[in-house]
């Protein structure tokens, strides 16, 4: 499991925490880089201040390689793997885009065909050259990302942890892909920490009879110390128009919630297009 950790990250976040600075974590992003740069303006970030994006930074939104170059270039974020940057590192290459294979045809229909778009974009006149080796430089940074990311009294992962494993004994597959196993444990995973993650959108975490579009989900199962055993906090800045669509961060230091209103406009057709799957 200790494969699935980067000490180092670990460290400089637990020693932004212990010094008395905000430590900010995100939800899924998809590709929405207006709403992330707004909502880090509107955090007001100092030089000390630290950001965990909680994976799937890319895919379904208008500007994956934008959201990606955020996250790389800016030394306060750090980010966990999610299940999207799992298919993108699988999927994308220049190669595979002139014969597409059937499961990158599958991470298209789940987004993906959105990421290459933007990078596409971002060399029109390049002839495969600095976009390939941009890519592959995008792919190595997202494979090495941690898995999961273990503080003093958190767990930031992306999907969650499986109830029926020891926390010790976790796969990779578990932390970026479960649900409902995590979502429904009778008690904690850690009882030293909460856990806090995205994956799934929070409405789907409400009886479905509550209208809770946007809002952050906190498990009824508490620890010792009297928080939630878990927090939900992808809000889901992407889904079809009429509801609120919503990024979120929750503050380590404080337990503050910020939520930050999508701010592209997005056309009925893209949601028909990216689909709401995975």
């Amino acid at each position: 499991m200790s494969d699935l950790r980067d000490q180092t990250i670990e460290n400089d976040l637990q020693s932004a925490i212990d010094a008395g600075h905000n430590v900010w974590v995100i939800g899924d992003v998809h590709g929405f880089n207006e709403t992330l740069r707004y909502a880090l303006e509107q955090l007001e970030l100092t030089p000390e201040d630290r950001v965990v994006l909680l994976g799937d930074l890319i895919d379904r939104g208008p500007d994956s390689f934008d959201v990606v170059r955020m996250a790389r270039e800016d030394s306060r974020i750090q980010c966990v793997k999610g299940n999207h940057e799992h298919m993108m590192v699988q999927n994308f290459s220049v190669e595979s885009m002139e014969h597409p294979t059937e499961e990158m045809r599958v991470w298209f229909h789940c987004g993906g065909r959105e990421t290459v778009s933007s990078y596409l974009r971002a060399f029109p006149e390049d002839a495969a050259g600095a976009m390939k080796w941009m890519l592959e430089e995008d792919k190595t940074w997202m494979e090495n990302l941690p898995s999961h990311i273990v503080l003093d009294q958190w767990r930031l992962v992306h999907a969650g942890y499986n109830p029926n494993t020891a926390v010790e004994d976790q796969i990779e597959a578990d932390l970026l892909w479960i649900r409902k196993p995590f979502h429904s444990a009778h008690s904690p995973i850690d009882p030293q920490r909460t856990v806090v993650f995205g994956h799934t959108p929070t409405m789907n975490l409400y009886p479905k009879s509550d209208d809770r579009w946007g809002d952050v989900w906190s498990s009824d199962v508490h620890l010792d110390d009297g928080r939630p055993a878990s927090i939900g906090i992808d809000t889901c800045v992407f889904h079809k128009i009429g509801r609120r669509a919503v990024l979120s961060a929750f503050n380590l230091q404080t337990q503050e919630v910020r939520s930050f209103d999508r701010r592209e406009a997005w056309r009925e057709d893209d949601w028909i297009r990216a689909r709401f799957v995975a």
